[in-house]
């Protein structure tokens, strides 16, 4: 990802993580993809080797890739063709408990972030509702960012409604695009400690994160909240999703 001045980069390890499961040993080859908003452009990028690591970053990569702020890359003993309808689906590196992981994050010549960075492909018809805790004050500028990714290589702007939990009122209306990384900033809402910010996009959805960048950039943090349906013990995991994220519709009258 790339965004404001800070640098992205892409931790990724050939190291199971499990001894039991999708014992693949092969070379894989590393594709870059990326949307140029009608076909998902592919270039085979690096060959990677069991047990090896390799880091990838905003400074490593064409800026070609990078038009949408966000480049994917994807794993696999095949040979992927230059241009795609829609993303791969086969997940080589396919492991369950637990699955493979990747790192990724934010870095300057400060400071570094990062968080898991696997994603699978998000509904094209679906909607986003999040809550944003995160926000820091004294000398530090917020943003959210919204990740969306889905399998055709289309790059469509929506809208993203802003609400205020402490009062319900409605505050401002931004945009984010899918196929990705879009950035709201939020100093501008003049948010306090005890608001609680609400997104929600009708038409898109997206993997929301809150960036605080220090404006001496000495320091910044990148978070995000965990879906309702990750906390659910037991029953149907969505169902108590959906009864969560409709009953707040109905608290801001924002039918979908």
């Amino acid at each position: 990802m790339k965004v404001l001045d800070l640098e992205g980069f892409l931790e990724l390890s050939y190291t199971p993580p499990n001894n039991w499961e999708n014992r693949v040993r092969k070379p894989m080859n590393i594709y870059a993809l990326f949307s140029d908003g009608n076909r998902w452009r592919s270039e085979l990028f690096s060959v990677i080797k069991f047990g090896e690591t390799q880091q990838i970053t905003t400074k490593t990569v064409s800026p070609d890739f990078l038009g949408t702020g966000l480049c994917l890359f994807y794993p696999t003993t095949e040979n992927l063709a230059s241009e795609l309808e829609e993303l791969p689906q086969a997940a080589y590196w396919a492991a369950s408990v637990p699955e493979w992981r990747a790192t990724s994050g934010f870095f300057n010549e400060n400071a570094q972030t990062s968080y898991q960075a696997e994603i699978y492909p998000l509904p094209s018809q679906a909607s986003m509702l999040t809550f944003h805790p995160f926000i820091q004050f004294s000398k530090v500028e917020n943003y959210l960012l919204v990740i969306n990714v889905i399998s055709k290589p289309d790059v469509t702007e929506h809208e993203i409604d802003i609400f205020n939990s402490a009062n319900l009122k409605h505050i401002g209306v931004s945009n984010a695009s899918t196929n990705s990384v879009s950035i709201i900033p939020l100093n501008q809402y003049g948010f306090t400690s005890n608001d609680l910010p609400i997104f929600l996009s009708r038409k898109m959805a997206g993997i929301p994160f809150g960036l605080a960048v220090a404006q001496d950039k000495s320091m910044f943090s990148l978070e995000h909240t965990h879906p309702p349906a990750s906390l659910v013990l037991f029953g149907n995991r969505n169902q108590m999703q959906s009864r969560i994220k409709k009953s707040w519709l109905k608290r801001i009258d924002a039918p979908i």
